[in-house]
């Protein structure tokens, strides 16, 4: 484990820690410092010329005049050692910013030809006996586990789990994901297939994988990935803690609880929901003419890939990793967005939100997925996100809207959306959480909220002007105390089953906040 944290992207090709981006910094703000005392200097000097000062005899060597000329070149020289200490502080970020993409590059290169030499095994006599022969093993273990509870390959994976927090494993994954395309190439045997792997690698990644996938999953009438209608409804009683009215001139009716605003990503953390009970909090401040919001959304309830009650499962996240390519658009079947993502919209919607009203939003996991399906629309007035442990990396962003992604090195869950896109907008932080000795609790330990809202509170001590840039942002709510309410989630898993190539309705209700609605694509 480390509090060590490393930042990449914000529009700059430097990658390196907090402490060197802020002692970078400090030089900076030194050198400038010590130009306006030069400049001091050397004009003091110029006035004591103009009125002969060295000229008289009342002064000892050295003359005042002289003396200012020499403090300035002594203050031109520090400025200048100033300088060149952080020119080569940032060109060291350069330099493992350049190493940093190298590998990814050799990481992605590799990892296309091996799954197009994969998909090429795998269509001959022996790679369709081994893939057979996985298969079996992997329904006998199942049928096994479900008979007598426990199974050799049960009992090896539990051992060592810590497999799939290695960070060389979760490099791999990522690209891995993005390697589907040359897998299929290879496994069809097209004429020129590798030329065409080549020429489409960087075209087809993780997004794109996953568009396609819910496309045929709706097409053949499959119930996995096939996502349903949604509804919300305020938490209330014993669904939620706290009671108190809402402060006078809030625009949503019900009992709310009063909370002052964030401060920092630490709290912003401390206030994405855990998975149990509601799934998303709403927070309001301002005045009533000029509202301010902050929605946290919270992580993957369920593991399930057949859409069930909960809504916050990897139906809904697939469908959020595929809205990141402009393939989706084209898609003819199955549901336009996650049902996460519209029941965030329904809840922003209930609880008064209108269109132009400024927003932040904080997710983790999953809800990291709908914080950029969010904060890209441009028919929100976002102010900015932040997105702990989910994988962002392949979302678009938006010109002048930045966000902040968190990702763990040993967490599994980021690198499944692939090696992503750089953006100005987007700013990256890293760390290493699981230390030497680690007992692994849990199946990812590194994706833990509790682990991520730790590394939130590192972002708030950094001085690297990156980061204090994006937690100004914060600030927009004006500080105070504002309104929280707090929405339960649930999905109709009969309208999943339904068929998907049904022409869509008109939404219900024609504005941006629910632009997603719960229609499946029409032909």
């Amino acid at each position: 484990m480390s509090d060590t944290i490393t930042i990449s992207g914000g529009g700059s090709t430097a990658v390196a820690t907090d402490e060197l981006f802020a002692d970078a910094a400090r030089l900076g703000g030194a050198a400038t410092a010590v130009s306006a005392a030069r400049a001091q200097a050397g004009a003091l000097g110029h006035e004591l010329d103009a009125i002969g000062a060295d000229h008289g005899t009342g002064w000892a060597e050295p003359r005042p005049a002289a003396l200012l000329r020499e403090l300035e070149m002594e203050l031109r020289r520090c400025e200048a050692d100033g300088e060149e200490l952080r020119a080569a502080l940032l060109a060291s970020a350069e330099r493992y910013g350049w190493t940093e993409r190298a590998v990814d590059g050799l990481w992605q290169f590799g990892g296309g030809v091996v799954a197009y030499l994969l998909g090429s095994a795998l269509t001959t006599p022996a790679g369709l006996l081994f893939a057979g022969g996985v298969a079996l093993t992997a329904g006998l273990d199942a049928a096994a586990a479900k008979a007598w509870g426990s199974t050799p390959l049960g009992d090896w994976l539990a051992a060592n789990r810590g497999l799939l927090s290695d960070p060389l494993f979760v490099r791999a994954v990522r690209a891995a994901v993005d390697s589907v395309d040359e897998f299929a190439v290879g496994a069809a045997r097209l004429p020129g297939g590798s030329g065409l792997a080549a020429a489409f690698g960087d075209l087809v990644n993780a997004p794109e994988s996953a568009s396609m996938l819910l496309g045929v999953a709706a097409l053949v009438g499959s119930r996995a990935l096939v996502d349903g209608p949604v509804s919300v409804r305020r938490a209330e009683g014993g669904d939620r803690a706290g009671d108190g009215a809402a402060p006078a001139g809030h625009p949503s009716a019900g009992p709310e609880r009063s909370v002052r605003a964030p401060g920092g990503f630490a709290d912003l953390a401390a206030r994405i929901p855990g998975g149990e009970g509601p799934q998303i909090r709403i927070e309001r401040y301002g005045e009533p003419g000029d509202p301010r919001w902050v929605v946290y959304i919270s992580g993957t309830v369920d593991p399930a890939i057949v859409a069930g009650e909960q809504p916050f499962d990897m139906v809904s996240n697939l469908h959020g990793v595929a809205d990141d390519s402009p393939l989706d658009a084209l898609r003819l079947a199955g549901a336009e967005s996650g049902a996460g993502e519209r029941a965030v919209r329904d809840a922003m919607l209930a609880a008064g939100m209108a269109p132009g009203d400024p927003v932040y939003f904080a997710g983790h996991s999953g809800g990291g997925i709908i914080v950029h399906e969010l904060v890209k629309d441009p028919e929100l007035n976002a102010i900015g996100g932040v997105n702990l442990g989910g994988p962002g990396d392949s979302a678009p962003t938006r010109d002048g809207v930045p966000v902040l992604d968190v990702a763990h090195d040993e967490d599994l869950v980021p690198a499944v959306g692939g090696a992503g896109r750089s953006s100005p907008e987007r700013t990256t932080v890293t760390r290493s959480v699981l230390g030497d000795g680690h007992g692994y609790e849990g199946v990812l330990p590194a994706h833990s909220l509790e682990s991520y809202r730790d590394t939130a509170a590192l972002i708030d001590a950094s001085e690297a002007t990156k980061l204090v840039e994006l937690r100004e942002l914060i600030a927009f709510t004006g500080g105070g105390t504002g309104a929280v309410s707090e929405w339960i989630a649930e999905r109709d898993p009969a309208g999943a089953a339904e068929p998907a190539l049904e022409p869509s309705p008109a939404p219900a209700v024609a504005a941006p906040l629910s632009r997603a609605t719960d229609a499946p694509r029409g032909r």
